[in-house]
């Protein structure tokens, strides 16, 4: 089950994910951020640090939202996978095209 926390700040969106990101939950994912991803210059951080587990389309999810922010210059970033999420990462060699920050912070760096 997917629990996502869309919250704004003045410079970035954050949406916190907390629990599976899998075949069943990508489509809701994918349509709750895709506003946020595909304006203009949109600056969106997804903080993975409470997601428990991500599938080959939860990959797709992230990949086509990145795949979009780039398209409109936007920008995003992925904030502290979990352990299991990093690994996933690491395996596919996807930790190497997202970009990938440690904190929400060190991600508003990013987007400066």
């Amino acid at each position: 089950m997917l629990n996502l926390q869309i919250d704004t700040n003045d410079r970035f969106i954050v949406a916190k994910v907390q629990g599976e990101l899998g075949a069943s939950e990508s489509e809701e994912f994918t349509e709750a951020l895709h506003e946020h991803a595909a304006g203009q210059g949109a600056k969106l951080a997804i903080d993975l640090t409470e997601a428990e587990s991500i599938d080959s389309t939860g990959l797709s999810a992230l990949i086509s939202l990145v795949t979009r922010a780039r398209l409109s210059e936007g920008h995003v970033v992925l904030v502290a996978p979990s352990p299991l999420v990093s690994g996933v990462l690491n395996v596919t060699r996807l930790d190497q095209w997202f970009d990938i920050c440690d904190s929400l912070e060190a991600a508003d760096q990013r987007f400066a």
